[in-house]
């Protein structure tokens, strides 16, 4: 494994008087594309929020690029946070303001620039080059709101890259959307990678959305990982099926992982 890009020793996260997560210790390294999978209330969320920063541990290290995140408060952190591109569940944006697809996408920039500085040419060219990279060109004008969900997808990823990330971390990316736009976000997803060679981190319910380039996969069950390697083992290991307590048959086609639950454990039907 290449220089640690990620590091987490001795975590845990409780709420409301109880363990929600737990990580002895979980490396991840520079170009490393990991998947994280589970079922809901494993911890998929928690684990992925520790590794923005948004979230500070009860007990433990998170660690970035060799600095302690729970350490850093205010601008420190801000500074440190800044190599991380985020995505979560659903766009945090106010759909009463009518920013056009190009503003959304500068708004990238501005987590990179100092306190007041204005974008400049070079931050233009960013977004621009995001735009036409994943397609929005021609959408560039259009507001934000009125575009289709797959497309406002798109536009969070040319967002977070446009940042210059040296981590992309995605939770549920094609949790709202239809089948076609999730085997489009896959391959532009996996197109990124190949290109950029970033660090990404991704929570799919889904195993299908992860990418061919997606090559190691975490899966956790009750706040713990029981299980962390290679995506073909994982996706056909007892561990997978004692997580989701069915009988669970995974297929690859053409790179993607499709996973589909057969009988139960008992015998009942686990659909």
């Amino acid at each position: 494994m290449n220089t640690d890009h990620l590091y987490l020793s001795d975590v845990v996260v409780r709420a409301g008087g109880r363990h929600i997560l737990r990580v002895d210790e979980l490396r991840i390294g520079k170009g490393e594309f990991v998947g994280v999978i589970g079922t809901n209330g494993a911890g998929k969320t928690t684990l992925i929020r520790l590794c923005c920063g948004l979230l500070r541990p009860n007990r433990g290290i998170v660690r970035f690029h060799g600095k302690v995140l729970n350490r850093f408060y205010g601008w420190q952190k801000s500074n440190i946070c800044r190599n991380i591109g985020y995505i979560p569940q659903a766009a945090e944006y106010n759909s009463d303001l009518p920013f056009t697809l190009r503003e959304v996408v500068m708004m990238g920039r501005t987590g990179v620039k100092p306190l007041l500085a204005l974008l400049n040419r070079r931050d233009r060219q960013q977004a621009d080059y995001w735009l036409e990279n994943l397609g929005l060109a021609d959408r560039a004008d259009q507001t934000f709101r009125s575009l289709s969900g797959g497309e406002q997808q798109k536009a969070l990823i040319a967002r977070a890259m446009a940042a210059e990330p040296e981590l992309l971390v995605l939770d549920e990316p094609g949790s709202n959307l239809d089948f076609n736009w999730k085997k489009q976000l896959a391959g532009i997803l996996d197109r990124l990678y190949r290109q950029r060679q970033v660090t990404i981190l991704m929570v799919s319910h889904e195993t299908s959305l992860l990418p061919a380039s997606c090559s190691r996969v975490l899966l956790l069950h009750q706040g713990g990982v029981i299980a962390d390697g290679p995506t073909e083992k994982v996706l056909n290991s007892v561990a997978l099926e004692d997580a989701y307590e069915c009988r669970v048959k995974v297929v690859d086609i053409d790179g993607q992982w499709y996973a589909v639950s057969q009988e139960g454990k008992d015998g009942r039907d686990g659909s």
